[in-house]
């Protein structure tokens, strides 16, 4: 069942001569777990805003086609509407910490507070988020006195925490260490074992290697969509679209010109071990 679907969708900010997006057509499946990767000024963000209905509905421009979110036409329903079933989670975390309350429980159940939910189905929730971020002996804390890992991981348990269908990651990790980037893909791994439609804009591609059912490439269009395999592993694509490949896809791609190995080239750690133990043999 296709839970996202764009037909013929392309995008033009006011004031601009060409397309940032052009002629997108795509169809997600519920519980899929899609990245999105290209370079600065490819879309990627654009395409991210227009799940949640801030383009059309918030920043001015010239679009054609239909997108359809969870059965609703975005052009034609609210953004109050559409954030029912769309979660987007912002490249920092400070600018999605409302700051309502002072402490991460308090973040946690702001949302569900404006909606109305019962005390004991809003404690219930808060306390299940709490146990899914793994942040339970920080739920007193201050969420500004976090770490930006996990300032990020409540940010998106913030999203989360309202139930909605489809989560949208635009580049999550861009401002965390590596430390706090492992943080929020152990969490983003979490969560795509339960079911939710995970949509996720970045260009770290070791953590996409390892998660993502299929990948995007966008150039202010869809280059290609495949899996991770065919598109990480493609030199010549990446290149010309200015992306880089993994450090293991290149150590493989080493081992191909050295003659050592025959194998096609490896997108993890686990491919790469497995070809070097072959070498070995």
């Amino acid at each position: 069942m296709d839970i996202i679907t764009y037909k013929n969708f392309s995008w033009r900010y006011s004031g601009y001569k060409g397309w940032t997006l052009h002629n997108i057509n795509l169809s997600i499946k519920k519980g899929e777990f899609i990245g999105i990767i290209g370079k600065i000024g490819s879309g990627r963000t654009t395409f991210c805003s227009s799940m949640l209905g801030l383009i059309p509905h918030f920043y001015p421009g010239t679009m054609q086609g239909e997108i359809i979110i969870n059965g609703l036409n975005v052009k034609k329903s609210k953004i109050a509407d559409l954030s029912k079933c769309v979660g987007l989670a912002f490249q920092s975390p400070a600018n999605q910490l409302t700051g309502a309350g002072t402490t991460v429980e308090e973040e946690l159940a702001f949302g569900l507070q404006n909606l109305g939910v019962p005390y004991e189905e809003m404690h219930k929730r808060v306390d299940d988020m709490l146990n899914l971020i793994g942040l339970e002996k920080f739920r007193k804390r201050s969420p500004f006195e976090l770490s930006g890992g996990q300032q990020q991981k409540v940010a998106i348990a913030s999203v989360l925490i309202m139930n909605p269908n489809i989560l949208v990651l635009d580049e999550p990790t861009s401002q965390l260490d590596p430390l706090g980037t492992e943080q929020v893909f152990d969490l983003i791994k979490k969560l795509s074992k339960t079911g939710i439609t995970i949509m996720i804009s970045t260009n770290n591609v070791d953590y996409l290697s390892r998660f993502a059912d299929r990948i995007i490439l966008f150039d202010n269009k869809i280059v290609k969509i495949d899996t991770p395999k065919k598109i990480l592993t493609d030199i010549n694509l990446l290149k010309k679209h200015s992306l880089t490949h993994s450090n293991i896809t290149e150590v493989s791609l080493r081992l191909k010109k050295m003659n050592l190995s025959k194998k096609e080239l490896a997108i993890d750690f686990a491919e790469l071990k497995k070809e070097i133990e072959e070498i070995m043999k």
